[in-house]
């Protein structure tokens, strides 16, 4: 069995001095006492220090945790914060660091840059005070069940996303695959666009050598934690020389960089923030660029710059016709590689795939659904959904605006159906139309099971599945198809998928998605916490991701003449 997920509350500022409860505007007072470069740096180095990134790390680890007190910490508070730490309370994590920097990207007015540091102590006080600013109280006295779901979906989206579970170089990998494995495979009539073409228009360099240059940064970055002991303090700033050992000319170089980095004269001093985990001016530009030195302020984001170019800002140059096509293209992408998912690891004697399955006879020229793995007499039905929900609403913390999202890209669509509302369908017309017009392999289905697969982490996450379920299960009739057992619906995000395929590989899709629902009838957990099969961190035994992963090495090396 699963067991239960652990409640961990991290050490706020205030606990810890004993003093009233930290207010933002006296955060930012403090901030304003130090340049902003030296908090941007501190927060680079510190990123590095706690080996944040790699194997989905989002927390310091105790070790480290206990070396790094007595030197943050003032000595009267110094055996308080070692005994949270023993009782195994987080002390520094991740998004301390990403509100920390977010915070002093857009601070108004800007301190002066005096070349001045930031003293150990303070810096330890700026990290436990973005910590307790970080925390929302959970407030809810809605008389209606839908809305306490979405309300606890809009309070824990921003939590989970902080705290993320899914390995970051995942999320570049997957979109290089999208790239080089999942476009050229499409049908002719879904390659629309050009990806390489429409992106060179916008940077005016290849996006090969874009995605080389982002797995080349990254493996800096990943090789400069792998080293780090603890006590160690990086220097942190990637020197542009470093890329002299490349055939790459200085202006490429240059050009790349100012992709991915933000200089002190571009902070934005005044910008309008969703919500308490609003961090998309750092998401943009995740290095701070110093004279000819780049800080690696955040790792995920860093990684993540690859989709955010070849996708969002390609996007954002488009007209609005043109641009709601290109976001169409790429929901073909995302289903494709679903299908690819299961094609390639899943285990055929148990798990067979019928991608856009269709009914027969009839005049509906829709699919069924996005894909069906049939295991043994068990049909698992799986919409695939690409939809990102917006800063303004992921970080609102408005449980209207929640709703109205998941409603909208989950439920019931807007013109037409969609996830839930496609799945009850297809229930439907499962469960009452004659067999011949049903796929032959279809015919013997006894259980239905639904599933919605998420490109955005909001499918895996607390009370998500709960309140998509809720919806299903308020339109089914089950007593219209008494010879069908149907389960409850589960939603789970793509990297949860990938993080699945060892279970896959060995036993029925149709398992792990029963575990998942047995482990927590209620379905409030974050996938991960309800399965007993499907485990946090980095995804294993993917050996086709692994291939894939040295031939862009092999790639690199030669294409970039790499000495290192």
């Amino acid at each position: 069995m699963a067991p239960p997920p652990k409640m961990k509350v991290w050490l706020p500022w205030s606990e810890l001095n004993g003093s009233a409860p930290l207010k933002i505007d006296q955060f930012r007072d403090a901030l304003r006492s130090f340049p902003r470069s030296a908090i941007i740096i501190a927060c680079a180095r510190f990123s590095a220090i706690f080996k944040f990134g790699p194997e989905a790390n989002t927390v310091a680890s105790k070790e480290d945790a206990v070396y790094w007190i007595p030197h943050l910490v003032r000595p009267d508070l110094i055996s308080r914060a070692l005994k949270a730490a023993n009782d195994d309370r987080p002390i520094f994590f991740q998004g301390q660091l990403r509100f920390l920097a977010s915070e002093a990207m857009r601070l108004d007015p800007a301190p002066s840059e005096d070349g001045s540091q930031v003293p150990d102590i303070a810096l330890g006080a700026l990290l436990l005070g973005a910590g307790e600013l970080l925390y929302k109280k959970h407030e809810s006295n809605l008389p209606d069940d839908l809305d306490v779901m979405a309300n606890l979906v809009a309070d824990f989206l921003p939590t989970f996303e902080i705290g993320s579970i899914t390995d970051p170089y995942m999320l570049f990998l997957r979109f290089y695959i999208y790239l080089t494995v999942i476009i050229p495979r499409l049908p002719k009539h879904l390659q629309k666009f050009d990806v390489y073409a429409e992106f060179e228009k916008v940077f005016g360099f290849p996006l090969k050598l874009y995605y080389q240059f982002v797995n080349a940064f990254t493996i800096h970055a990943m090789n400069e934690r792998t080293l780090i002991k603890t006590g160690d303090v990086p220097e942190s700033g990637l020197d542009i020389s470093w890329f002299n050992k490349t055939v790459l000319t200085p202006e490429q170089v240059s050009d790349m960089f100012d992709t991915v980095c933000c200089r002190l004269t571009d902070l934005p001093d005044k910008k309008k923030v969703h919500g308490y985990a609003d961090f998309e001016f750092l998401k943009n530009y995740p290095y701070l660029r110093i004279g000819d030195k780049v800080y690696d302020v955040d790792y995920e984001y860093a990684v993540a710059k690859l989709e955010s170019g070849a996708l969002w800002r390609v996007a954002i140059s488009m007209p609005e016709k043109r641009k709601f096509e290109y976001f169409g293209f790429w929901g073909n992408v995302f289903e494709e590689y679903v299908n690819w998912i299961f094609e390639t690891y899943a285990d055929k004697g148990k798990n067979a795939i019928y991608p856009e399955p269709h009914y027969l006879n009839q005049k509906d020229a829709k699919p069924i659904c996005d894909l069906i793995v049939m295991c043994g007499s068990t049909a698992v039905m799986i919409e695939a959904k690409a939809a990102t929900c917006a800063a303004s609403v992921r970080y609102s913390g408005d449980y209207k605006l929640v709703r109205k999202y998941m409603d909208q890209r989950f439920v019931e669509g807007t013109d037409r159906p969609v996830g839930v509302s496609q799945l009850l369908k297809a229930i439907d017309k499962i469960g009452t139309l004659p067999k011949e017009n049903l796929p032959e392999w279809l015919r013997g289905a006894k259980k239905l099971v639904s599933v919605i697969i998420t490109k955005d982490e909001i499918g895996s996450s607390w009370m998500t599945n709960a309140y998509l379920n809720a919806r299903f299960q308020e339109t089914l009739n089950r007593n219209k198809y008494k010879k069908l057992k149907i389960t409850p619906l589960v939603s789970m995000n793509v990297s949860s998928l990938e993080r699945a395929v060892s279970a896959m590989r060995e036993m029925p899709f149709s398992d792990i998605m029963e575990d998942r629902i047995r482990e927590d009838p209620k379905l409030s957990r974050p996938f991960e916490a309800a399965s007993t099969w499907v485990p946090q961190g980095t995804p294993r035994n993917m050996d086709a991701h692994i291939e894939i992963m040295k031939v862009l090495s092999k790639e690199m090396q030669d294409d970039f003449g790499m000495v290192e």
